[in-house]
Order: structure tokens, then sequence, then C-alpha cells
């Protein structure tokens, strides 16, 4: 077999080296970047997280336009960005961060809608893997953006790009669309009801919710029509129905390993609309915490114990804290009406 293999790879060295595209794509990155996190979180790997970071940190410098580096102007109110459409379109996602060609010239091609949904989803899942606050605001400002720019006021959905002025476009590729089949990647439209329904989640701001039911709803009629090529969508009605059901560590000052274990535990259980956190007590104040948990995580009494513990969170409402793994598997896996998951 050894001898077989260099033979065939003479062979093929002497053929024309097929053409390998190697740009750097904001979209494909930004999916990329959500799988390394979720690897990172279930299989405990601190390299996947830390590279997920580095290239998400890239996709933001480079393709993010009309927001500071820190987030500062992403961190403006969902009803203050609403208030003028012309706001929301200021800002601008790019299609593109880096060309296969060094020499190539850097042309700004506008996002298109599966660019924005992706880097929606990475930015919320930073923010779950790191308890960074201004990737939230990324998150927001982002999705902010889509809607201003993609969002079909009328008859509900996304479109998957700008429509062209000036009658560049070339023919039908003119003309926007509304994707909703997966081939293969995830489609936009039920991708991009799931950033909105998560930062629903997160901000309790209705419009949000409202515009991921209507986008959902544009498609209901004809979705059973593409079996499993709609699976995205069928993912997007559970985050519309589910509630959501949010874990909370904070480690405390007596053994940090305690904490991870309760996160660990928390990451094992499997839900689509379960989220994790952790944060030092320190760490725990309003102005780390998304909307929904900064009215409730920082009273906490336990905060001032120098204990590790978890407060399991689901709707409204929050579940008194725990402080250890088989508590939190029970109080999980009853908010999720599952079956506690097997000890490690």
């Amino acid at each position: 077999l050894a001898s077989a293999k260099k033979k065939m790879y003479a062979a093929r060295l002497k053929r024309p080296t097929p053409y390998v595209d190697k740009t750097v794509y904001v979209g494909w990155n930004s999916l990329c970047i959500s799988a390394y996190l979720e690897a990172a979180k279930v299989l405990d790997l601190a390299p996947a997280r830390r590279f997920a970071l580095r290239s998400l940190d890239r996709v933001l410098a480079e393709a993010w336009k009309g927001a500071s580096r820190t987030g500062e102007d992403a961190g403006e109110s969902s009803p203050a960005l609403r208030s003028g459409q012309a706001r929301a379109t200021q800002l601008l996602l790019l299609h593109v961060v880096a060309y296969s060609d060094p020499k190539a010239e850097h042309r700004q091609i506008a996002g298109m809608l599966d660019d924005y949904a992706f880097t929606v989803l990475a930015c919320l899942d930073a923010y779950e893997a790191t308890s960074d606050l201004s990737y939230f605001k990324f998150a927001h400002a982002i999705a902010e953006a889509m809607i201003g720019r993609l969002y079909d006021e009328t008859s509900g959905g996304f479109f998957d790009r700008e429509a062209v002025a000036d009658g560049k476009g070339l023919g039908v590729l003119s003309t926007p669309r509304k994707p909703l089949q997966d081939s293969p990647t995830p489609a936009g439209n039920p991708m991009a009801a799931i950033a909105l329904m998560r930062l629903h989640h997160y901000t309790g701001d209705v419009t949000y919710r409202n515009k991921a039911e209507d986008t959902l709803e544009a498609f209901a009629g004809v979705t059973e029509q593409f079996g499993i090529f709609a699976a995205t969508y069928g993912i997007a009605v559970l985050h519309l129905l589910d509630s959501p059901v949010q874990v909370v560590v904070i480690a405390g000052d007596d053994d940090r390993n305690e904490a991870h274990q309760l996160y660990a535990a928390a990451a094992a259980l499997f839900a689509f609309n379960k989220s994790v956190f952790q944060f030092a007590a320190n760490q725990a104040v309003a102005e780390n915490l998304p909307p929904v948990l900064a009215e409730t995580i920082p009273n906490l009494p336990q905060i001032r114990t120098g204990r590790s513990f978890a407060v399991v969170c689901s709707g409204s409402a929050c579940q008194p804290p725990v402080s250890t793994v088989e508590q939190l598997r029970q109080t999980l896996a009853a908010a999720l009406h599952q079956e506690p998951a097997p000890k490690s």
C-alpha cells in the first residue's frame, strides 16, 4: 500500500494543481467560530476556544464597519437604533475579510444575510464562552444592521442581499431572494430567526421575537416540501416555542475547580434553548449581564459568601441557587424536562 501511494502521488504531481480558494469569507468563518466554541465548551478544549476568539476578533476588526473596535458604538439600545432606519444602515458587515491573492485589490463587498446571521450567532456564542459583554454588544448591533438592511417589513423574512442600485446587477443575480433551504450550509432566514430569538431571550425585547416569528411564518406553507433541507427551519421553530433556560455559574473564592465542575455539568446536558455562563463573584454585576439577568443575579446573597454556586433561570423566574453538581443536574433536568445527565 505504501508503494502504491508513492506511485499515485508521483503521477498526480504531473497534473495541474487544482485551484484552492483561500479567500476568508465572513459567514463561513463565523460558522466555524461557533463550532469551535461549542467543541471547546463540551470537550473542555482551551486551545479551540482561544483560536475561535482570535478568529472572531479578526472578523470584527476587519469586516465590521461603523462601530468602534471596543464595541462602545455597538452598545446603543435597540429603540435608539430603530428610531431611525438610517442609523442601522450606516453599520455595515462585509462579505470578505481577506482575499486569496495578497496582491489583489481589497474591495468592500457588502455582506450577505448569511454573513450577518452567522456572525450574530458567533458573537452570542463568544459572549456565553467568555462572559465578555462587548461580544453581546457586537451581536446586538450587527443584528440591528441586519434588520435595517435586509428585513422585509411588508411580508416578513430577510432578503439574502440588498437590492443593487443603478442597474449594475447582472441579470437575475441582481434580484434579492429569501433563502430557506439548507444547501449545504444552514439557510440564512432560519439562522436569522434563531439569532433574533436568542437576542430576545437575553434582552426581553419583544421586537426581536416578533420579527423572528414573522420570518418563520413567511415560509410556513412551503417548508415541508424541503424535507431534511429545512432542518435549520425546524431548529428555529424550537427556539421560538421553547422557553429559554439559562445557567449562571458563580465562581467563589473557595475553590475554582468546584465552579469548573458546575460549569461542565451544566454544559453536559444538550438543549437548543439552553445557555451557560460563568462569572467570578466580583464580575456578577449588572454591567456584565444581559438585561434579563441583570435584575436578578447581582442581588443574590450567596455571592457574598465566597462559595461557588449555580443558578438555573427559566422563562421569567430563577430557581434557588445550588452548590453541588448533583443538585445542578436535577434542577437543570427539571427545567429542560429531561432525564438528568449521567455522572461522568
